[in-house]
């Protein structure tokens, strides 16, 4: 943030003129720090804040009349020179600024102008420090779950998908086990930076069965590990902790006193490397798309979904948002070639899909449509099976970085490995082991933003077809029984 600029100007509250100004008037204080926001039409300005200082002054001890009476610190330091009350406010003023700008720098917060507000009238003595009850965060975490749930079953377009509010009851089911293990209760206002650690510190030791526990509302037993926590693991549900307590700091009507900085970054573990490099070669596509599975709709489920999700490029999440997307076709200047409009929610971003024949093939049995696949760890299961059926175990190196057993190197076959988690590693590098432009790739495996303003969804439409236009190109280059059209 900007160091703060004050600028003192006087309350004319009667409109008078300058001849008329003869009475006291309040001083003001407009603080500016650079913080920018949205005026009434959309535009950025700077957005300042006001407050009174608390005390009055004729307006020719102030400033000079011919300036409207602006502030003047050689008027206003010759008419105060024997009264050094309204110095006194001013200086302390300064001194609360500067002791909370160095609070924020050091937290790495910029408040909002009403937050800085808020802060200043406390340290000034004006707005008395809330003396609150304790305030359980599991209580919060319930009713948040609660909320989402209705939201979501309402079809809310702002209701977070159904896999967050699993993420949620998840880390719920933490906090409980944490409690039930050390007897507490923890609350906004107690729990800290040291106790926070210490809380992830517990789940580690529970996870590798140093700590038991019996929690009622956790039907399902937790399955252990040796080697407790993986990083990626543990982060996840650090960041959805980290925003429900940021949630919680801006739910005006919580009124909870955090003894956490919640805005500190360096509570959430740093992003780790991925545990596997592993995708499905070309040859082991061919071999997916023989497969008879016969009777077995697990079996088919799997060998369908890693078709399209391979030939695609497509995530589980992704499928599931496009799921009432129509195959449409595209047949102007020269190309013919039929497409998906794939869209993913979380991320509201979407792009236009070349479908190749594999792929069409399947759609054509679901009437043009994705077809639904049930839960993601589910169909994980049946993809084990499915490649442990076909052979598939080369062996490949997997890397667990964990939270405190350092690095685990192991070697596995394949079909212990793969997840739909590698379809869109498997698109990628086997056409970038065909010399397509990786431009073309990337158009596909990284989507557009989603826009809401007319003119920029017609805008947004040309340049997907654009982008598809690019890669039934460079896939028409191709020889190969499987990319193509």
């Amino acid at each position: 943030m900007n160091t703060p600029t004050i600028r003192y100007y006087l309350q004319n509250q009667n409109k008078q003129t300058v001849d008329q100004r003869i009475r006291r008037e309040p001083i003001m204080v407009e603080i500016n720090y650079g913080y920018v926001g949205l005026d009434g039409i959309g535009n950025k300005r700077a957005k300042p804040f006001r407050i009174a200082l608390n005390a009055s002054i004729e307006p020719v001890k102030f400033g000079k009349a011919t300036e409207n009476f602006k502030f003047d610190k050689e008027v206003f330091k010759k008419a105060t020179r024997n009264n050094a009350s309204i110095r006194t406010k001013m200086g302390r003023l300064q001194e609360n600024i500067d002791l909370l700008v160095d609070r924020y720098v050091l937290s790495g917060i910029i408040p909002t102008p009403s937050e800085f507000k808020h802060d200043l009238l406390i340290e000034l003595g004006r707005v008395k420090r809330k003396v609150l009850g304790e305030h359980k965060i599991l209580d919060y975490l319930y009713s948040k779950i609660k909320k989402s749930e209705e939201e979501s079953n309402m079809g809310k377009r702002s209701s977070i998908a159904p896999n967050t509010i699993k993420t949620y009851r998840t880390v719920s089911h933490l906090i409980e086990n944490y409690q039930i293990a050390t007897s507490s209760v923890i609350t906004f206002e107690n729990f800290g930076v040291k106790q926070y650690w210490e809380f992830w510190d517990v789940m580690d030791d529970i996870l590798k069965d140093k700590i038991q526990i019996n929690n009622p509302k956790q039907p399902r037993k937790q399955r252990k590990q040796d080697y407790g926590y993986l990083k990626t693991t543990l982060r996840k549900y650090q960041t959805t902790f980290v925003k429900t307590l940021k949630d919680a700091k801006e739910d005006s009507e919580l009124n909870a006193d955090f003894l956490l900085n919640v805005y500190d970054k360096n509570i959430i573990l740093e992003k780790e490397e991925a545990s596997k490099d592993v995708y499905v070669t070309e040859d082991e596509i061919k071999v997916i798309i023989k497969y008879d599975a016969g009777d077995d709709e697990d079996l088919q489920m799997a060998k369908e979904y890693m078709i399209i999700g391979s030939l695609t490029g497509m995530r589980f999440e992704s499928m599931k948002d496009s799921k009432e997307a129509k195959v449409q076709v595209y047949n102007e200047g020269g190309y013919n070639f039929k497409y998906i409009h794939s869209k993913q929610n979380k991320t509201k971003t979407e792009i236009y899909i070349p479908l190749l024949e594999p792929v069409l093939n399947i759609l054509e049995k679901y009437n043009n449509t994705l077809p639904a696949y049930g839960a993601n760890p589910t169909i994980n299961k049946h993809i084990k099976i499915l490649f442990k059926k076909l052979k598939f175990d080369r062996s490949e190196d997997e890397v667990l970085r964990t939270y405190r057993s350092g690095e685990i190197r192991m070697k596995k076959p394949l079909h212990e490995l793969i997840t739909t988690h590698d379809c869109k590693k498997t698109f990628y590098t086997n056409l970038y082991n065909k010399q397509v432009n990786p431009t073309a790739i990337d158009n596909m495996t990284h989507p557009e933003a989603t826009q809401k303003n007319r003119m920029a969804k017609i805008y947004n439409k040309a340049n997907m077809l654009d982008k598809a236009k690019m890669f039934v190109d460079e896939i028409n280059k191709i020889e190969s029984s499987i990319y193509k059209f």
